[in-house]
């Protein structure tokens, strides 16, 4: 008589169950996807704790003069822990739409992108506060042995900007303008990735859109053998037309270091924005301290010096731009010009 094996498994089918018992095991310990960030989001950001200043990622100017603005501002107010402290994003757009959605309370902004953002609606409650300094555009090329071209752009890969911040868009317009186009790949680093890379040549050259100095180039001139490349007269003109605000900015010879040459690139102002929330006196006080951190802070960072002290030089920049002025600068500005007219009137008696 035959014995059925109806509940028993075929030695030979073991082991292809042992195979799909290990790949379901590794599908359900995968880990998730990981979701792209649009910018550093601190936890900070989360707290009311603080009056938060919107500044940009560690590459440029704006975080560590953010950190000594916050800083200087907070000397001035008598409150434990501080009032203000500078978190980091990627720049500009950033921080307009970080000020639109209430979460911080001054942002630095690029002047083109305070244009746009009321160009676009002029119901936007984006005020400006004073002027800052000019963001000059590093195009920092990788050491000779790298990329001995030295023609600009040479390798058509390199670190163009965090995305969604304005030098990626600048590094774009720039490249579009001197007909390169969209053939241009950009290589998606962190900040403190961005050196090693145009120092080793991963990339053929880097854009670091930031306030002079700029601690990054000068450790890639002076430390690593890059170079900066010098704009053409022609060139500069292709690219004014492109970008808006831009306007040309040299760089003297011997600032990063002995060896290197007159720079002929572009700047780009940049400006405190807050919005039309903001007390008038707070934004009124935040002028004056801003004013008098151009003279007392320039031994901290030397771009705070490039702040207007001269309130008609000041307006004269704010007026340019286009946007609205903020209340609380508008009587600074009125009190500061009844005090020089009353100085005035007083020397002529």
């Amino acid at each position: 008589m035959l014995k059925r094996n109806s509940g028993n498994i075929p030695a030979f089918a073991w082991p292809c169950f042992l195979v799909l018992a290990i790949i379901a095991i590794l599908l359900l310990s995968a880990p998730e996807p990981v979701r792209e960030v649009e910018a550093p989001l601190p936890p900070q950001l989360y707290s009311s704790a603080y009056q938060l200043i919107g500044t940009g990622n560690r590459l440029g100017t704006y975080f560590p003069v953010g950190n000594i603005l916050a800083d200087w501002f907070n000397s001035h107010f008598d409150a434990e822990g501080g009032v203000f402290k500078a978190v980091e994003t990627n720049g500009s757009v950033d921080n307009v739409r970080l000020l639109r959605e209430g979460r911080i309370m001054l942002g630095m902004v690029e002047s083109r992108i305070a244009c746009e953002t009321w160009a676009a609606d002029a119901s936007s409650s984006i005020r400006i506060v004073w002027p800052l300094w000019e963001d000059v555009v590093h195009l920092v090329k990788t050491p000779q042995g790298f990329e001995p071209s030295r023609e600009f752009p040479g390798r058509l890969r390199g670190f163009l900007g965090q995305k969604n911040s304005s030098t990626f868009r600048t590094s774009k317009e720039i490249l579009s303008s001197l007909g390169f186009g969209d053939d241009f790949s950009s290589l998606d680093l962190p900040p403190d990735a961005v050196l090693s890379a145009v120092s080793t040549g991963q990339v053929g050259f880097a854009t670091i859109q930031a306030g002079m100095p700029n601690r990054t180039v000068s450790d890639a001139l002076i430390f690593h053998d890059c170079t900066l490349v010098s704009l053409n007269q022609q060139q500069l003109q292709k690219i004014l037309q492109k970008v808006a605000t831009a306007r040309i900015y040299s760089i003297p010879a011997g600032f990063y270091g002995d060896s290197q040459p007159s720079i002929q690139t572009i700047g780009l102002p940049n400006v405190l924005v807050t919005t039309d929330k903001t007390p008038a006196a707070t934004v009124e006080l935040i002028t004056d301290l801003l004013v008098k951190a151009s003279t007392h802070l320039k031994m901290k960072h030397q771009a705070t010096a490039a702040i207007p002290s001269d309130p008609l030089k000041a307006k004269a920049i704010l007026e340019e731009i286009g946007v609205p002025i903020h209340q609380g600068t508008i009587d600074w500005l009125n009190r500061h010009k009844t005090g020089q007219a009353e100085e005035g009137a007083s020397d002529a008696d």
